[in-house]
C-alpha cells in the first residue's frame, strides 16, 4: 500500500469518507482512455435522501413521510 510506483498509478488511492475521513484502500490497476481518471464518489448515510426520493417520485406528501419515520418503517443513521 505504501509503494511509490502503486500510489503514482493510482493502483492504491486515498479516499475520502465523511466520518472516518482520508484513508488508502485499493484501486482500480487497469486503465481505460475514454473512462475518467477518477470518480468522486460519496456513499449516502442509511435512509440519507428518504424524504427526496418519496416525495420526488411517490409524491409523499412531509407528513405522511414523518409518520413513517415515527412508526420506524422508515429508519436513517444518525450524520
Amino acid at each position: 500500500m505504501q509503494h511509490p510506483h502503486l500510489i503514482e498509478r493510482r493502483t492504491v488511492r486515498t479516499v475520502h469518507d465523511r466520518i472516518l475521513g482520508d484513508f488508502q484502500v485499493p484501486g482500480f490497476p487497469l486503465r481505460f482512455s475514454a473512462y475518467p481518471e477518477s470518480l468522486d464518489l460519496e456513499a449516502p448515510f442509511l435512509g440519507e435522501h428518504n424524504a427526496q426520493i418519496l416525495s420526488k417520485y411517490l409524491g409523499f406528501s412531509a407528513d405522511r413521510i414523518t409518520l413513517l419515520e415515527r412508526e420506524h418503517v422508515l429508519c436513517s443513521a444518525p450524520h
